[in-house]
């Protein structure tokens, strides 16, 4: 499969295009300065704005699927988030690339029915523009209708942390997160990663967001 990894300098893009490349795909590594994590080796890297429709197309044409996976340390809101979604979809459309794998954030899963763990106010306040922004993007996927097949990967709301890819996750649809029998969730970025390309190998969550944990 050609995969094109949209924020792959950043530590969760690059797992997943570590992952993907270490399962034999071929990766074109995406970032805003087109320069590789040394990890990426192997990789194709090319510099483009996420949100520019026109260079996002033509950087991903010919691909199987885009994945995303941006932050945004620059402005207020993290407007650059939904901005990234918004460009991708026209982006996917404009190239005839069909599929697109979206690694959004935790925060607007639900703590209980119809409550998001961002509205808590026991979130915290530094994470709140973030999480909102990601909850915003998939409001954005959610009212797409280009046709595009998008999924997007929820990570636990907390307990996300840097680690190697062990495959003792779970994977399921909706807005709960995961959790163990105790009511605890968490998840390493490698076994995050390794959901996400499990999903590109293997669609199970056409047009829909789905969690990884343990």
């Amino acid at each position: 499969m050609k995969i094109a990894v949209v924020g792959a300098t950043g530590w969760l893009g690059g797992a997943v295009a570590q992952e993907a490349l270490q399962r034999g795909h071929q990766v074109t590594a995406l970032s805003r300065s087109g320069a590789p994590a040394e990890a990426l080796a192997g990789a194709e890297t090319v510099a483009v704005d996420v949100t520019d429709v026109a260079a996002l197309a033509d950087a991903i044409a010919g691909h199987d699927v885009v994945v995303v996976s941006v932050t945004d340390r620059t402005t207020p809101d993290r407007s650059i988030i939904p901005a990234s979604a918004r460009a991708a979809l026209a982006a996917l459309a404009e190239a005839r690339v069909g599929r697109l794998a979206f690694v959004g954030g935790g925060g607007s899963l639900h703590a209980a029915p119809g409550v998001r763990f961002v509205d808590s106010p026991a979130f915290p306040a530094e994470y709140r523009p973030e999480a909102l922004a990601q909850a915003d993007a998939l409001a954005l996927l959610r009212a797409d209708d280009s046709g595009v097949d998008w999924t997007y990967l929820s990570p636990p709301p907390h307990n996300l942390v840097p680690g190697e890819r062990t495959g003792n996750y779970r994977v399921q649809a909706g807005g709960a997160p995961v959790t163990d029998p105790d009511g605890h969730f968490g998840i390493a970025s490698g076994d995050l990663a390794s959901a996400l390309v499990d999903e590109l190998e293997s669609p199970q969550f056409s047009r829909q967001r789905f969690t990884a944990g343990y």
